[in-house]
């Protein structure tokens, strides 16, 4: 009987560090050329302990975006949609979460203020839209309720936020635009449309059929997620376009 119990307990750390290494993996940026992350002649890309910058070298657009990534996942998991809309001559700033998900309100603070200064270090940028995903975009939207004068657009994606009444941005003056996927396990389209009564009546809204939640990055298939029913090439490009057009509305 003692066996048997060594045996089972044996078994169970085995699991779990499988578990944790698959999870581990399901955050870490991947499936593309790495290349992405180098500089040329269109996009000059630089990284700071705060965050990865995406800057056009020609052609520079009067509206910029500042992203806030998904809880726990590498920021890298961005940089190819980034990297696709500084080639339309916007500036793009994926700002680090502290320890992943800036799980404190302090680390959410630090956030906001990084992306203040970003504006402020910026001044050729004349209009500024605030993207998020998913834990991101739970910091979004308190941003766009603390600081909203201080910008122009809110992009939410892959999120039910703002989902109480403490974060309210029914009456918010900013041009909004949530994208969200039919797919989504995390952050189902029942929830998402359901707490459309915490944003502006204004918003428009951009539903990506067959989509889910983990290929709104390039990362691993996230623990809840349903199968995506569109690739994540087909899912990426419908979600620059419709942030691309969320940048054209706030210039």
């Amino acid at each position: 009987m003692t066996q048997i119990r060594k045996i089972i307990r044996t078994l169970w750390i085995i699991f779990g560090i499988l578990f944790l290494v698959w999870m581990a993996n399901s955050y870490r940026a991947q499936g593309f050329d790495k290349d992405i992350l180098e500089s040329d002649s269109l996009v000059t890309i630089e990284e700071t302990g705060g965050f990865l910058s995406f800057r056009p070298n020609a052609s520079l657009q009067p509206a910029g975006l500042i992203f806030l990534p998904g809880g726990m996942v590498q920021p890298e998991a961005y940089a190819p949609m980034a990297r696709r809309i500084a080639e339309q001559g916007h500036a793009v700033f994926i700002v680090k979460l502290p320890f992943g998900s800036a799980p404190l309100q302090s680390q959410q603070t630090r956030v906001m203020d990084s992306a203040l200064e970003i504006m402020r270090a910026n001044p050729s940028i004349q209009d500024w839209a605030v993207g998020a995903h998913s834990r991101g975009a739970a910091i979004a939207s308190r941003f766009a309720l603390f600081q909203g004068n201080g910008f122009d657009g809110l992009i939410l994606m892959g999120t039910s936020h703002p989902k109480e009444q403490a974060f309210d941005l029914s009456n918010s003056p900013l041009t909004v635009t949530k994208i969200y996927a039919t797919n989504d396990g995390l952050a189902s389209q029942e929830e998402v449309e359901a707490n459309a009564i915490y944003l502006p009546d204004t918003t428009t809204w951009v539903l990506i059929d067959g989509g889910n939640h983990s290929q709104f990055g390039y990362f691993g298939n996230l623990l809840g997620d349903q199968a995506a029913t569109i690739s994540r090439e087909q899912q990426q490009a419908l979600t620059e376009k419709a942030i691309l057009e969320a940048l054209e509305r706030i210039q």
